[in-house]
């Protein structure tokens, strides 16, 4: 959200579930429209091109349900461009090992089989991951 001036966090929300028909989660709404600058700001920081302005701020339309201008793109692909910047910043994290061409049934864990989880309970047909989280993608 850029125009202060025009636009609140208040009237997103209210147009979000105006145009939700009674259909959207409002304190979902309320999470995603307040922390929306915040995670597009990280989008950008990752590596995400998005769609400026002469003057070189974010180019804000306006669709839909909203009433202001406040939609981001990148030409007529967004979804791909996030995409894109989002498995860059995934190759570049050390911590992360992508793994291709494999299907993935269910994710067991601890609590879901109520003994510790090991590599040791890989087979022929199934493999066991084990997993960390240091710290986040930057």
């Amino acid at each position: 959200m850029n125009d202060l001036e025009n636009d609140s966090f208040e009237k997103h929300i209210e147009d979000t579930l105006i145009a939700g028909d009674g259909l959207c989660n409002e304190k979902i709404v309320e999470i995603v429209v307040k922390e929306g600058p915040d995670r597009v700001n990280e989008l950008i920081t990752w590596g995400a091109q998005f769609d400026k302005s002469p003057d070189g701020d974010l180019a804000l339309g306006k669709e839909g349900g909203h009433s202001e201008f406040r939609v981001i793109h990148h030409k007529d692909v967004t979804g791909r461009e996030i995409e894109r910047a989002l498995l860059e910043a995934v190759r570049r994290a050390p911590n992360i090992e992508i793994i291709t061409h494999c299907f993935v049934l269910d994710l067991l864990t601890q609590h879901h089989l109520g003994y510790l989880v090991t590599k040791s309970l890989s087979t022929s047909n199934a493999t066991a991951f084990t997993s960390s989280i240091s710290k986040p993608i930057r």
